[in-house]
C-alpha cells in the first residue's frame, strides 16, 4: 500500500481541485463519499495490522468530515 500520509493528501488535493475547478456541490460530495471509500478500501487491502487499520480508517472519517465541511463552507459564500 502507498504510504498513509501520501495516501490523504491525495484525497485532500483531489478535492480541492474540484472545488477550484468549480465543480458543482452534489459532484463534490459525491466525490468524497467515492475517495472516501476507496481509501478505506486500500486500508481494508493492507498488511497493517488489525489495530492499525482501525486507527486509519478513523482518520479517513475525520478528514472525509472535514472536507465536508469545507464542501458546504465553500458553496455558501454563493
Amino acid at each position: 500500500m502507498i504510504e498513509f500520509n501520501n495516501l490523504k493528501n491525495s484525497y485532500i488535493s483531489a478535492i480541492q481541485w474540484g472545488m477550484l475547478a468549480k465543480e458543482s456541490s452534489y459532484s463534490l460530495k459525491q466525490g468524497n463519499e467515492i475517495l472516501h471509500k476507496f481509501c478505506e478500501n486500500l486500508v481494508d487491502n493492507s498488511n497493517q495490522s488489525e489495530m492499525k487499520k482501525l486507527e486509519m480508517k478513523r482518520e479517513l472519517e475525520i478528514l472525509k468530515e472535514l472536507l465536508s465541511k469545507e464542501i458546504e463552507k465553500n458553496y455558501d459564500k454563493g
